[in-house]
């Protein structure tokens, strides 16, 4: 696993070597990485600034900036916790390799024009894990909220057979002054296939019960809401 910390450099050592796929020498070998955010899937690319392939690993070397670049090794992950990396290894023919949006794929699946000097991306060469701490004095703390009005509505059972899209009720707050939320949702081949919150309302204590009605199905559908609202509290920086 990489350990690495928010709006830091850091080097990140990896075996790559052993699952080689370009028969070419090393220096026309460049390995462009892919992260993935493991809570919001937020995705980042970036061919290390510097990197030396040896025999059981290849040691990598990024660089935090504000602006990320992915050809010049600079890059900003957020948020901190933990990302999938994905490792690809990238060939060129022509001796003198250039990282740039017009020589390097942007991605595993970006195909330039054939010529010497452009990368081909060969495949995947390693994949693991990395934990991104958060900076001394900037740490963030999560906590759940009562917000009040419906924050979301969830398709637990999409049911069977509908005709047209039932009519959506979602219960009222109860509260003195508070306002009943609303929505409405679409069927697809017979099935819920989306809800949409129209109103959120106000008021709500606790999350509402929702009632589906009409639209001639067969088995009847099941959808919740909640009212629960995720903040954070940010420390220093």
């Amino acid at each position: 696993m990489i350990q690495a910390i928010r709006e830091t450099n850091f080097d990140a050592f990896i075996e790559t070597k052993a699952n080689r796929i370009a028969n070419v020498p090393s220096n026309r070998v460049r390995h462009l990485v892919k992260f993935s955010n493991d809570l919001d899937e937020a995705v980042f690319y970036a061919y290390p600034l510097l990197q030396n392939i040896y025999e059981r690993y290849t040691a990598m070397a990024f660089i935090y900036h504000t602006t990320p670049n992915r050809y010049t090794g600079r890059i900003n992950l957020i948020p901190a916790g933990y990302y999938k990396y994905e490792v690809y290894e990238v060939s060129w023919v022509s001796v003198d390799v250039v990282l740039s949006s017009s020589t390097a794929p942007a991605t595993e699946t970006d195909v330039l024009p054939v010529a010497n000097d452009k990368g081909v991306v060969e495949g995947i060469v390693a994949i693991g894990k990395l934990y991104l701490a958060e900076k001394d004095g900037s740490e963030e703390v999560q906590y759940i909220q009562n917000a009040k009005r419906v924050q979301a509505l969830t398709i637990q059972y999409a049911g069977t057979g509908y005709a047209t899209a039932p009519t959506v009720t979602i219960a009222a707050p109860g509260t003195t002054g508070g306002h009943q939320a609303k929505a409405t949702c679409t069927v697809l081949a017979g099935v819920i296939n989306t809800v949409t919150i129209t109103h959120p309302g106000s008021g709500y204590i606790t999350n509402p019960i929702v009632t589906l009605t009409g639209g001639g199905f067969t088995t009847d559908g099941n959808i919740t809401a909640s009212i629960e609202q995720s903040n954070y509290i940010y420390y220093g920086q």
